[in-house]
Parts: C-alpha cells; sequence; structure tokens
C-alpha cells in the first residue's frame, strides 16, 4: 500500500511545518479534517484547496461547500497584454479523492481556510512512501513549531477601552448641552431626484 507524503508550510511562520501522510483514495475532506486537526484550529469555516501549477498559479479549487461562486484566475490576454480573469474549475472535498487531482510528482497545492480571517498553507507532494498497515490514514508524522494564528479584528473592540469611554462620554456632554451643533444642509432632500 503506498501512501502521499504531504508537506505543510504556514505563510507568516518560518518555523512552522507539518508532514502529512495519506491514502491515494482518500478525500480530500480527510485532507482538510487532518490539517485542521494539526494544527489545532477548530472545524467551523469554509476552506478551499487550490490545484496550483509549479509557480503556485490556481488551477482549479476543491471547496467544502459549493457556493457556488467561480474564484477567477488572472491571466494576461496576448494581444492587449491586459489581466483577464478566468473563471476556474470548483470540485467538492467529498466528492474528489487525492490520486485523481495529483499529476506531478510534487504537486503544489495551496488550502485557505477561513475566508474573512484568511490562514493560507503551502503543500507541496513530497514522496510517495510505502505505508504501514498499522496505521490508520491519514496521519501527522511530523510537527514541528506551534501555529501562532493572527489576530482577528475585533470591531467593538474600542467599547472596552476606558479612555474610548470618556471621550464617548464627552461627546455625550457636549451633545445634550447644546455645544454641538449639526449643520443643516437646507438643499437635502430625501425625495427621489427623479
Amino acid at each position: 500500500m503506498q501512501v502521499y507524503r504531504f508537506r505543510l508550510l504556514f505563510e507568516e511562520q518560518e518555523d512552522f511545518l507539518r508532514d502529512i501522510e495519506i491514502k491515494p483514495g482518500q478525500t480530500f475532506k480527510d485532507f482538510h479534517d487532518i490539517i485542521l486537526n494539526s494544527v489545532d484550529i477548530e472545524s467551523n469555516e469554509l476552506a478551499s484547496f487550490f490545484i496550483c501549477d509549479p509557480g503556485w498559479s490556481k488551477q482549479r479549487e476543491i471547496t467544502l461547500i459549493d457556493m457556488g461562486i467561480k474564484t477567477p484566475d488572472t491571466d494576461f490576454d496576448d494581444d492587449e497584454r491586459k489581466p483577464v480573469n478566468i473563471p476556474i474549475p470548483v470540485m467538492i472535498m467529498d466528492d474528489v479523492k487525492i490520486r485523481e487531482v495529483i499529476d506531478d510528482p510534487h504537486q503544489r497545492i495551496l488550502f485557505e481556510y477561513n475566508f474573512l480571517n484568511p490562514t493560507t498553507f503551502f503543500i507541496e507532494l513530497m514522496k510517495i512512501v510505502e505505508g504501514d498497515p498499522k496505521k490508520t490514514y491519514p496521519i501527522c508524522v511530523k510537527k514541528e513549531g506551534t501555529m501562532t494564528p493572527t489576530a482577528t479584528p475585533n470591531f467593538l473592540s474600542f467599547l472596552d477601552d476606558p479612555d474610548e469611554d470618556a471621550m464617548l462620554g464627552e461627546l455625550d456632554k457636549l451633545i445634550e448641552s447644546g455645544e454641538l451643533e449639526e449643520e443643516i444642509d437646507e438643499n437635502y432632500t430625501t425625495e427621489p431626484e427623479w
């Protein structure tokens, strides 16, 4: 039995890597789950794999859920040398086996997790090895470094800042005392212009 050994690198940390072994007949959903498990990320966000060429250009998307959105890839129009967006094919993780898309001995893949606060992993097929019948695949066979997630922006964090509370209190006093008056545009109307 052969298994594929993939190496994952995290775009924001040089000291991070994971080596994952997976059977060719397992799905990209299995691959998705072992990646999240190996980096201690909860599986509650959307994610996609992008099958890439050797220069990391996206060729195909394998997504967790079909949202009906085609991700464009940028290419150049040879006649006018301006960027042209070309939709790339989209497949679903549960439906695609690993061996169905691996066509390069050093296949490159991007894994993007959480599209609102993206985390991107660079994945490359390192080698095909003989599997151990005693092991349950997929499996993480090498871990180096811990992932330090990027901070998720908290758009309401100013409410917890004591200086902001003082400023908001001063603003309330100015409004109540009438010292802060709005300028009224006499030409403003809520009626449509047509």
